[in-house]
C-alpha cells in the first residue's frame, strides 16, 4: 500500500504530531509505504534522520501559483501511484486535491484528517457556499477522522461509519520518556499553560485575569502561574498593564518564551500540578497531551473538546465556560485549596493518557479500517 500525506506546509515539528506520526506508524507497524508530500520549508528535516527514520520525504516545488495549485500539479505527476491519499482540513486546497485524485485515479482511496474545532464544526453545517464544499469534501473521501469523541458522535449522525475517531497521541520516543509511577508525582505548586500566548483564541487574558482573582481570594497562596509559548507582539502591552495593576503578581506570573527542548518542556510538565487551557477554540490541543501523560490536572475551557477524552470523561480534570474569567478563578480556588490526592490523580492521569493515546494503538484503529 502506498500512502501519501500531502501537507505542503510540513515543517520538521510535524514530523512527530499527526502528520508525521501517522505515516510514520503505518511503515513502522503494518509495513505501508508512506511518504510526505511537503514544500521545502526547513534547511533540515532532523527527526526524519532518527526519530521518523524511514519516513519518506517528497519536496514538492513551490510555484508562484500558491499551494492549490502546487498540491494539484503534484498529483496530476503521481495520483496513478497513490493507493491512499492523506489530506488535512477543510478547506480549498483538500476539496481540489480530491477531486484532481478521484479523477485521475478511480480505484484510489482518500483518507481525510479534518482537525476539526467547534467553530469548524458550525462553519460545515452551514447551508453557504462554503458549507457546501465543506460538505462535499467529506463525501468525497473514504475515511473522514476527527480527534475528539463528541464530535465523532455529532458527524456520525450526518455521514455514519464514514466518520472515525482517530486523536491526536503523544510522541514518547521509541523506548518511551514517560513511566507512570514515582516520575510524575514530584508535583509543585505550579499552574501551567503552553501556547502561542496571546492570540484570540488562547485566551491568554482570560487565563491571566482568572489568576489574579484566585490570587485576591488567598493571597497566601504559594501557587505560581507559569505560561510557556511565544507572546503575539501585540499582547505585549497588555502584559505590562497587568503588571502595573498587579505588581505584587510579578514574582508569580512567569513567562518562560518559547522551549524547544522536549526534555526541558517535558520536565515543566512532570513538575506542574495543573495544566489549563481555556481556549475560544481548539480542534484538538496537543500539548493536552503531553500534559497529562505527565501526570497533570486538566482545566479546560467547554471549547476544548479533547478536554472530555484526555481527561477520561473528567475524572481527571474538568471544564469551565469558554471566556469566563470567574468560572476559571473558582476552579483554580477549589482545586488550590483542597485537600486533593495530587499523587493519586497523577499516577491515574499519566497511566490511562499513555495507554489511549499511545500512538501505535491510535494507528491500528485507521489501519483497520485502510
Amino acid at each position: 500500500m502506498k500512502f501519501v500525506t500531502l501537507f505542503l506546509k510540513t515543517e520538521n515539528v510535524h514530523l512527530l504530531k499527526d502528520v508525521g506520526m501517522i505515516p510514520y506508524h503505518l511503515m513502522k507497524d503494518h509495513d505501508v509505504d508512506s511518504t510526505v508530500a511537503t514544500y521545502r520549508n526547513s534547511d533540515e528535516y532532523s527527526y526524519a534522520d532518527n526519530e521518523v527514520r524511514g519516513l519518506k520525504l517528497e519536496f514538492v516545488k513551490r510555484t508562484r501559483y500558491g499551494k492549490t495549485v502546487d498540491g494539484m500539479l503534484y498529483l496530476i505527476k503521481n495520483a496513478r501511484r497513490i493507493d491512499v491519499l492523506n489530506v488535512y482540513h477543510l478547506n480549498l486546497s483538500s476539496f481540489f486535491y480530491e477531486i484532481t485524485y478521484r479523477l485521475l485515479n478511480r480505484k484510489g482511496r482518500i483518507y481525510l484528517k479534518l482537525d476539526m474545532n467547534p467553530r469548524g464544526l458550525i462553519s460545515c453545517l452551514k447551508k453557504d457556499p462554503t458549507g457546501m464544499i465543506k460538505r462535499a469534501t467529506i463525501r468525497m473521501a473514504d475515511i473522514a477522522s476527527v480527534e475528539t469523541t463528541g464530535m465523532c458522535r455529532r458527524l456520525g449522525k450526518f455521514y455514519g461509519d464514514k466518520i472515525l475517531y482517530i486523536p491526536n497521541g503523544c510522541y514518547t520516543g521509541e523506548a518511551g520518556d514517560c513511566e507512570c509511577g514515582d516520575t510524575v508525582t514530584e508535583k509543585e505548586d505550579v499552574i501551567l499553560t503552553v501556547g502561542n500566548l496571546g492570540t484570540s483564541d488562547k485566551a491568554t487574558n482570560v487565563l491571566l485575569e482568572a489568576y489574579a482573582e484566585f490570587m485576591k481570594e488567598v493571597p497566601e497562596s504559594n501557587w505560581k502561574l507559569k505560561l510557556i509559548g511565544s507572546i503575539d507582539e501585540a499582547f505585549k502591552p497588555y502584559i505590562r498593564d497587568y503588571f502595573i495593576r498587579y505588581p505584587k503578581l510579578k514574582e508569580r506570573v512567569v513567562f518562560t518564551g518559547p522551549i524547544t527542548d522536549k526534555a526541558e518542556l517535558n520536565e515543566e510538565y512532570r513538575k506542574a500540578k495543573i495544566f489549563t487551557l481555556p481556549s475560544l477554540s481548539e480542534s484538538f490541543g496537543i500539548v493536552l497531551v503531553e500534559a497529562a501523560v505527565r501526570g497533570c490536572y486538566l482545566i479546560t475551557s467547554d471549547m476544548v473538546p479533547a478536554g472530555y477524552d484526555v481527561s477520561d470523561r473528567f475524572k481527571n480534570g474538568e471544564s469551565v465556560k469558554a471566556g469566563d474569567v470567574s468560572a476559571l478563578a473558582k476552579a483554580f480556588k477549589r482545586m488550590c485549596n483542597e485537600r486533593y490526592d495530587w499523587e493519586g490523580t497523577a499516577k491515574r492521569t499519566a497511566a490511562y493518557v499513555s495507554a489511549a493515546f499511545e500512538w501505535s494503538s491510535i494507528i491500528n484503529r485507521l489501519y483497520k479500517r485502510l
